[in-house]
């Protein structure tokens, strides 16, 4: 709770399978009132593969909610009691068929801070296997794709990418992989390949 505030009230409106949405009754430091309405969900993880050649691993996947299909890092929620790191290293493998010898936090977000109370674990992920996915029926339409870390860090820019937790952990790789390097000439950046596994 923030310094000063207290919670009046909190009432549980609805409750789903992932989410429940409550309203909460504030009292401000000030002692004005406010009253809030929120999702209360389970933390997420969105995780960048990196290979050796420089290349990141994207999914593809129709997204209902969105009603659009969206390009991001392999990612999703956690399980009750299962800790984000345990998440990302789960969800790569089922939903890419990657493992990674080295995964490392590269921050925690809030997904969306006015409306929802849950966060989102960014990854970078490193010293890549590939074996078979393990996909959930509502993935079927699901396809991986191998992009530059340049490509994809461009594809932020030009609204390919538009998934917050994704264009936040791609743009944190670039920024922390970059950093006191040289930037690579723009002819060495590879064009798209699709469906193709990093050569390890």
């Amino acid at each position: 709770m923030i310094d000063g505030w207290t919670t009046v009230s909190s009432t549980v409106e609805y409750t789903g399978v992932r989410v429940v949405v409550r309203r909460d009754t504030v009292r401000r430091t000030d002692q004005s009132m406010g009253t809030y309405e929120y999702i209360d969900s389970t933390d997420g993880v969105r995780v960048v593969a990196l290979d050796d050649r420089g290349r990141i691993a994207l999914v593809e996947e129709n997204v209902y909610v969105c009603g659009q299909r969206l390009l991001m890092c392999p990612g999703g929620g956690c399980e009750p009691g299962e800790d984000p790191l345990s998440a990302a290293r789960r969800e790569l493998a089922e939903e890419a068929g990657i493992r990674a010898s080295e995964v490392e936090l590269l921050t925690m977000m809030w997904r969306m801070p006015a409306g929802a109370r849950t966060r989102e674990y960014l990854y970078l992920a490193r010293g890549l296997s590939i074996g078979k996915h393990q996909r959930e029926a509502s993935e079927a339409d699901m396809e991986l794709r191998w992009v530059t870390l340049d490509e994809a860090v461009a594809m932020c820019g030009d609204g390919r990418i538009t998934e917050a937790g994704t264009l936040a952990a791609i743009l944190l790789t670039a920024q922390r992989t970059t950093a006191g390097r040289p930037a690579a000439p723009p002819a060495a950046a590879a064009a798209t390949d699709k469906g193709a596994a990093p050569s390890l």
